[in-house]
């Protein structure tokens, strides 16, 4: 009876395998325009045979900031410019010494960053080969 079973689970893994599930691979950039990655050393995958996720790819996203930059002390070559009205009533002095420089600034708004996360040349890259073996995704990149 055991047998019976052995051959079942062998002829099921021989049917996995030779349906070409999705596996995972390993592969180097070998040139980034047009695109190309080296897998196994026997596989050269070109750009129509890749789907690139975020995690491969440049792109601009939006950001809210809301922060105060850390107070500094700033040495005597920091300057901010400074206008000043004339007017009889007012007077101001500056003196070299005692003057506090330190200070902080609110940054905040909506801003647009370039996330830059783009494939280069002799990176290492994990794809996951698609079911029947013509595609891969690029998943991510290994470091």
């Amino acid at each position: 009876m055991s047998d019976i079973i052995q051959t079942i689970k062998k002829a099921a893994l021989d049917a996995i395998e030779n349906s070409s599930p999705t596996s995972i691979m390993y592969g180097t950039v070998t040139n980034v325009k047009p695109l190309e990655i080296q897998v196994e050393q026997k596989l050269l995958l070109t750009s129509e045979f890749l789907t690139l996720t975020k995690n491969v790819i440049d792109y601009e996203v939006e950001v809210s900031i809301n922060w105060d930059t850390e107070q500094q002390n700033l040495n005597s070559n920091h300057t901010h410019n400074c206008n000043v009205v004339s007017n009889e009533d007012i007077s101001v002095t500056i003196e070299n010494e005692n003057v506090e420089l330190a200070h902080n600034h609110t940054i905040t708004g909506k801003k647009k960053i370039t996330i830059h996360n783009g494939l280069k040349q002799n990176d290492k890259v994990i794809l996951l080969q698609q079911q029947g073996g013509q595609k891969f995704i690029v998943l991510d990149k290994i470091y």
